[in-house]
């Protein structure tokens, strides 16, 4: 038979670990958030191009990830600016004129990856671009 003693440090050690994992996997649960942040796109080779485009653009986008990776990305980029450049991030380096669909350039900007979210909708969803050549 077991002492009350035993029985209780049995319940402490099961409360202990229960709460654990509670506090793990609400940490892990789905979220989704709008953030909002301004982003620059300038020439990645100013010497032999450069970008005629709105000089700020204002995106708001939404993201899911796990709470903790949302909470982490709002606080990252939530009223900062994101500076992306032609040639790299995405962003076509040819002059003319370019449709550049901003979901799929943030998705893969080294800036947002780290954060572990998804991109799920971004507004705009496309900029166009004039790259014209420096001379």
């Amino acid at each position: 038979m077991t002492s009350w003693r035993e029985r209780f440090i049995d319940l402490a050690g099961v409360t202990a670990i229960t709460i654990v994992v509670w506090l793990y996997a609400a940490g892990q649960t789905l979220q989704s958030r709008m953030i909002a942040f301004d982003i620059v796109i300038e020439s990645g080779d100013a010497t032999r191009t450069l970008v005629a485009a709105p000089a700020v653009i204002h995106a708001t986008v939404e993201c899911t990830g796990s709470r903790q990776a949302v909470i982490r990305a709002s606080d990252s980029l939530s009223g900062r600016t994101i500076r992306l450049r032609t040639g790299a991030d995405g962003i076509p380096a040819q002059p003319g004129s370019h449709d550049v669909p901003l979901k799929d350039v943030l998705g893969s900007s080294p800036a947002i990856v780290p954060l572990g979210i998804d991109i799920t909708t971004v507004n705009p969803a496309v900029v166009q671009l004039e790259i014209i050549p420096a001379g």
